[in-house]
């Protein structure tokens, strides 16, 4: 493992660590949403496409979640903005299991041909998994779990036509195991040393210390100056107007400085995902990026001015964050992993849970005996609301590329399998869109299929080439 240098073992030469998983540069085509130009493919900030043809991978499972097999062209609607589109291609990627069922024989066999760009040449694999540990904003807890999952998953895995890597996204990138065919490799590396060291220097715990003690400072405000709650016996608004608002002065500074220190290990986390996405989509087949975290803000440090807007009762303080919004980045992934078809599976590592994780209990909130029986449940709120907005980024980058965001479940490993499994039971659609206007506009894709009780996962569109 090396942070400066990658070999790739595939005779591919050397990668810079900036370019996240080190993957090979395979000749394959592209399995495009569009046949694109020479031109078009340069790496860059807007990505251009040539509506030719659009091409859109689809599992079917029935109710119980599973694979829906033996479906042909005609089982399949596709509809673009709400208007019918015709089908000009089809395929099948079929590794069936005991456990996949057979939706029923057709009458008319299906003569379209493959879709272009969809054909894995002869020897290479035809699906490519790559495992992202967010060690960024996971704790060491949650993380020694889902790599406890990964271990039962891989001591089992004995596909020879799938290429794996493992890679931990933290305040720097590392590529744990890099692209490999032998499942073998990847549960030597779940067991290394290094792993565990890795997840060990998670940035998780130092988050949460920066808001602990920032809420320790904030209790020693309500000592002196008007606070939300009860205050403490022998203290609480005996501060003067310039004495108390000194404190807050200081308090906002302390967490803004936080709040930008956040922003920036931030935007590196979906710089190097983006990277990780653009490399993922140069191998050929079906592209998984299972992507494993406790969750992430869109706003880093709302939560520590959250915290202010609530001891200092005012509830603009909030709009005093000068972290950036993650919101754009996160839309920018999603549009290029949906033009480049590469599809998200998120996990959710805190596993079942009832209410937000780090949500406050007496005992932890009572131990400097300064917050009263009114604070503790609305900081549990906040907790809350916090926790569930932390899910939005996985949900979009699961949901808009055709995945599915697994979560508030203790058992991991059934969505690990489910990513696998879609893997390998999919059917590619291609068709030529007849909205030809370049306006650059996001087109909706919906796709039916004409058999009842079945659930269909899709990406939710592509956005059109500009003027």
């Amino acid at each position: 493992m090396n942070r400066t240098r990658l070999k790739l073992g595939t005779g591919c030469g050397l990668l810079s660590a900036t370019v996240l998983a080190a993957v090979c540069m395979s000749a394959a085509q592209n399995s495009t949403p569009a046949q694109t130009s020479p031109a078009s493919q340069t790496p860059a900030t807007v990505i251009k496409v040539d509506v030719n043809q659009v091409l859109v991978p689809v599992v079917v499972t029935d109710k119980r979640g599973h694979s829906v097999t033996g479906l042909g062209a005609n089982d399949f609607e596709v509809f673009e903005d709400g208007e019918p589109q015709r089908l000009t291609a089809f395929s099948t990627e079929n590794d069936l299991t005991a456990t996949t069922l057979k939706a029923g024989s057709r009458s008319q066999p299906d003569m379209l041909p493959a879709p272009s760009g969809a054909v894995v040449q002869q020897g290479e694999a035809r699906r490519t998994y790559i495992i992202c540990l967010d060690t960024l904003n996971s704790s060491f807890g949650n993380l020694a779990g889902v790599v406890s999952a990964l271990q039962k998953l891989f001591k089992r895995e004995e596909d020879s036509d799938s290429k794996y890597a493992l890679v931990a996204l933290g305040r720097q990138p590392m590529v744990i195991r890099n692209l490999t065919r032998d499942p073998g490799d990847i549960f030597a590396a779940l067991q290394s040393k290094d792993l565990t060291r890795e997840i060990g220097l998670g940035e998780n715990g130092n988050l949460a210390q920066q808001e602990s003690e920032l809420t320790r400072r904030l209790q020693e405000y309500c000592q002196r100056c008007p606070c939300a709650g009860a205050p403490a016996p022998g203290g609480g608004g005996s501060g003067s107007d310039q004495v108390c608002a000194a404190m807050r002065s200081s308090l906002e500074g302390r967490a803004g400085a936080a709040s930008e220190e956040r922003s920036m290990m931030a935007r590196n986390f979906l710089d190097e995902m983006k990277e990780l996405v653009e490399n993922l989509a140069r191998q050929p087949g079906k592209r998984i990026l299972i992507l494993i975290s406790d969750g992430f803000s869109l706003r880093p440090g709302r939560d520590l001015f959250g915290l202010l807007a609530l001891y200092f009762q005012i509830p603009s303080e909030e709009m005093q964050n000068p972290g950036d919004s993650l919101k754009p980045a996160i839309d920018e992934i999603v549009r290029l992993a949906t033009a480049r078809d590469v599809t998200f599976y998120t996990l959710d590592s805190r596993g079942l849970y009832a209410s937000a994780a780090g949500a406050l209990d007496a005992s932890q909130d009572l131990q400097y005996g300064r917050v009263g029986p009114v604070m503790l449940p609305m900081m549990e709120q906040q907790k809350n609301i916090e926790a569930h907005e932390n899910q939005d980024a996985m949900t979009e980058l699961a949901v808009a590329t055709g995945g599915v965001f697994y979560h508030n479940s203790n058992d991991l490993l059934k969505g690990l399998r489910q990513a696998f499994a879609d893997g390998r039971e999919y059917y590619l659609l291609a068709y030529s869109s007849t909205h030809k206007t370049p306006d650059g506009k996001f087109r909706d894709i919906r796709v039916d299929v004409k058999h009842k009780d079945v659930v269909v996962r899709a990406k939710r569109g592509y956005w059109a080439p500009g003027p």
